[in-house]
């Protein structure tokens, strides 16, 4: 430790003396590792954008789909059908549930009648889908007791709508036949989603008030449909249970599948690894300059190099002096480029260029990242600096003297 502990501290006085020389190579070495860190860093951040904007459409990877694939033989309500699934799934212990029912209504604009797609679900609906209201809030249970249903819109239907006040005005809903009217209590805006643009106005709205929704009777929710969201490792077996448990039923039969999207799956892996070759690129060609100006220092310290061996430096001393001065070089270099992709990625105008992007819940920056780009410094100064060391303790004692 003795011996590491000094050869760091001659390497950084040796590094305050050749300063000038060595510079503009360690600016180009920062900058190397600024730019890796920085990809990587927002390579991560653009998947995890993309990831989640997808997962606002399909769900997250392990979210369950129970759907109804015959009908009961005899009568049965909603409710009761409800009892039937939503049992089978408080037998297995799982807490993240919703029913799912989606509807058509419409709603008052100023320029007239539109229609919208509403969805009736339950609170949980929203951690399954990264739903996060950029106003207001989301459904809660306590909606269920509201005098007037409560609703969640998509920035699109709020903007038809003309903004109405989130939290203080209602919304005039219409049946489909527009025969009944009712109004609702706006709860949440959801923001824009560059991702699911186009889909038109959307809405939620609780599932345990739905049928005071204008037009909506039993004939409506006659179709039964759930979500589930389980830990990965249980997906396989939670889908084959719920499968089996709701063939065959008083409420008609069931299926139990998977259709969350997989990142993983989907080809956007391919981006990741992109990223990371054109990073590691960029990383090298830095550390070209850097092995050059090791050379050209090496040659101007002969004689010094030549002193120290008459005086009883070993070849192994001269290497790890020699090495470790690009090593403490690269490190502090790479430390001022992570810094800086830190400094860059975290930066206001950053996180809301990746927000515009359909980024829900924004992720730290990744430590990844940055352990990567204070290793890959190291290393370059290890690759720099081997050279150079190799080509010193080649020198002869009496040659370098006499130079």
């Amino acid at each position: 430790m003795t011996g590491l502990v000094a050869s760091i501290v001659e390497a950084y006085g040796e590094l305050r003396v050749n300063k000038g020389r060595i510079m503009l190579s360690l600016i180009g070495v920062a900058f190397s590792v600024f730019a890796l860190t920085a990809t990587l860093g927002a390579g991560g951040m653009l998947s995890s954008a993309l990831e989640q904007s997808v997962e606002t459409f399909s769900g997250r990877p392990t979210v369950l789909t129970v759907m109804q694939s015959e009908p009961p033989t005899g009568e049965i309500t909603p409710e009761q059908r409800d009892e039937v699934v939503l049992r089978e799934i408080d037998r297995l212990g799982i807490d993240q549930r919703t029913r799912y029912s989606p509807l058509s209504l419409r709603y008052q604009t100023g320029s007239g009648v539109r229609t919208a797609q509403v969805t009736a679900v339950d609170p949980a609906y929203a951690d399954m889908f990264r739903l996060r209201p950029e106003q207001g809030r989301w459904l809660a249970d306590s909606d269920a007791r509201r005098l007037a249903p409560a609703v969640v819109v998509n920035a699109e239907m709020w903007e038809l709508m003309g903004r109405p006040e989130v939290g203080r005005d209602t919304v005039t809903l219409y049946a489909i036949d527009e025969q009944t009217s009712g109004q609702a209590l706006l709860v949440g805006v959801l923001p824009k989603d560059p991702a699911n643009a186009g889909m038109g106005a959307m809405a939620y709205t609780p599932m345990a008030s739905v049928q005071e929704l204008p037009g909506v009777e039993d004939t409506d929710l006659s179709y039964g449909e759930y979500r589930v969201w389980v830990p990965p490792e249980e997906a396989d077996a939670v889908t084959a249970r719920l499968s089996s448990a709701l063939r065959e039923t008083d409420a008609g039969r069931f299926e139990a599948f998977n259709q969350g999207f997989s990142f993983e799956d989907s080809g956007f892996g391919t981006l990741r690894t992109a990223i990371i070759v054109i990073a590691v690129v960029i990383l090298l060609l830095g550390a070209l300059g850097l092995v050059n100006i090791s050379l050209v220092t090496v040659r101007y310290r002969v004689r010094e190099i030549g002193i120290r061996r008459s005086y009883g430096a070993t070849g192994g001393r001269i290497f790890t002096g020699v090495m470790m001065e690009s090593v403490v070089a690269t490190v502090l270099s790479g430390a001022v480029g992570v810094a800086g992709a830190v400094a860059l990625v975290r930066a206001p105008f950053t996180q809301n260029a990746f927000r515009d992007m359909g980024l829900v819940d924004l992720p730290p920056f990744p430590v990844s990242a940055v352990l990567i780009g204070l290793l890959a410094a190291t290393a370059v100064g290890v690759l720099a600096g081997a050279l150079p060391a190799l080509i010193a303790t080649r020198i002869k004692v009496i040659d370098a003297i006499r130079s």
